[in-house]
């Protein structure tokens, strides 16, 4: 079956009317937008938040999918009428909201070019993240390995970025049966996981965004490892209990946040615990390497993938 994908872009203060309007259509399939407001860049604190994510936009993509039984002259004419709906409201959609596009895409064409962007990602010699839908030929060149499926959405962390990859690598080196590990910033749960399935005892996943939470439960859940893996919402470290300790903690996160929580975390960490950080450039390496350093800890390993660069250290 084919779609006409119906497009305008109207200003941040129109966008959620507009797709309110759109959804109330009862033919419609889905309503995306696109584009973020400079009043909703949230603070960059856990998971993948990089710099290019956070970039307000001058306006919103509003998107939406309507039947090929339809001409393109009614598809575009329903949109237009959406957008007037709106404007009569009293909401200024803004200049561009006139010009609106549409184009027919096959079905099967829109749902791969998603997939497409999520292959199976292999992590060192024992383990490979997968998305939900991958199919048992994908996985055949993986055979062997343990699987962790991974539901990509709105959280960050798929395991397709290199910060991401390098510390899964590190830590299914340095994790072993009965550890304690903290992942702070867990994203959808990618690396709480990995250290899950590499022998950790137990593993608490913290991360600030609520939709991040309910990702990381809803992947860790479905991966059979709910026993030993818990996720809460807090910042920081702000979630813990006075009383726990870890073998090892990862931060994959900006390196200012990483800064910020160096201090802290290291009393958090039981003697001779790992501490792995990533989440920032090689041209700021250092200035993460200084502040290690100055509360108590030696590095004991460094990994780079393009301009990304990831550290492990050791308490003193």
């Amino acid at each position: 079956m084919r779609w006409w994908h119906v497009r305008v872009r109207v200003a941040h203060e129109a966008a959620d009317a507009l797709s309110a309007v759109l959804e109330s259509f009862p033919d419609v399939q889905g309503v995306q937008m696109e584009g973020i407001a400079p009043s909703e860049v949230r603070p960059p604190r856990f998971g993948e938040w990089f710099d290019e994510q956070l970039t307000p936009t001058p306006d919103v993509e509003v998107s939406v999918y309507f039947p090929e039984t339809y001409a393109r002259q009614e598809v575009e004419a329903r949109m237009e009428s959406a957008v007037r709906r709106v404007r009569e409201a009293g909401l200024d959609p803004g200049p561009r909201s006139s010009d609106v596009s549409a184009e027919l895409v096959d079905e099967s064409e829109w749902k791969n070019a998603w997939r497409e962007q999520y292959p199976p990602i292999p992590v060192g010699d024992s383990l490979v993240i997968a998305p939900v839908w991958a199919e048992p030929a994908e996985l055949a060149p993986f055979g062997g390995r343990h699987i962790i499926s991974i539901e990509p959405g709105m959280a960050f962390g798929t395991g397709h970025h290199q910060t991401t990859q390098m510390c899964a690598e590190i830590l299914v080196d340095i994790v072993r049966p009965g550890m304690h590990v903290l992942d702070v910033g867990t994203g959808t749960g990618v690396l709480a996981m990995t250290a899950a399935v590499a022998g950790a005892e137990r593993v608490v996943a913290v991360d600030i965004d609520p939709v991040a939470v309910s990702a990381a439960k809803e992947n860790v859940r479905m991966n059979g490892l709910a026993q030993r893996v818990e996720v809460r919402e807090g910042d920081l470290l702000s979630g813990l209990q006075p009383e726990e300790a870890f073998h090892v903690a990862v931060a994959n996160i900006l390196r200012d946040v990483v800064l910020a929580l160096i201090p802290d975390v290291r009393h958090r960490l039981l003697p001779g615990g790992w501490l792995l950080t990533s989440g920032y450039i090689e041209s700021q390496r250092e200035q993460v390497e200084r502040a290690l350093g100055d509360h108590g800890f030696s590095i004991v390993r460094r990994a780079q993938k393009d301009d990304w660069v990831s550290v492990l250290a050791v308490k003193s």
